[in-house]
């Protein structure tokens, strides 16, 4: 490099070095100060969503259903249990003391009767 270049470019590579550290060091910042430069729009924003997400979540809360017992264990003793196969409906049927019944449905898989 001629020495004319050499010399202009000395002093235009450590400007860009110096640009560059300072937006290096003024990126730094800890999450305390990034809330702190948060826009008043931006604060209200999170704000809104927040308050819509509580919504959401207090609608599914109000819509899923108790404990699932399948009516398929009342409390009581059982009558009798009766097995049918060979038709579209495979299934257990039980019959509990109380007067109620559940149904299981039945697959045959590899030669073994599965309910449930």
């Amino acid at each position: 490099m001629p020495l004319r270049l050499r010399s202009t470019f000395r002093p235009l590579s450590s400007g860009v070095l110096a640009l560059f550290t300072l937006g290096l060091l003024s990126s730094c910042q800890t999450p305390s100060d990034r809330t702190n430069s948060d826009s008043p729009s931006q604060t209200q924003a999170i704000q809104q969503l927040d308050a819509r997400l509580k919504r959401l979540e207090q609608r599914i809360d109000d819509a899923a259903p108790g404990p699932d017992r399948g009516n398929r264990v009342p409390p009581g003793p059982i009558k009798s249990i009766t097995f049918r196969s060979g038709t579209t409906d495979d299934r257990v049927r039980i019959y509990w003391a109380n007067g109620e019944r559940s149904d299981l449905p039945c697959t045959l898989e590899q030669g073994t009767w599965a309910c449930g």
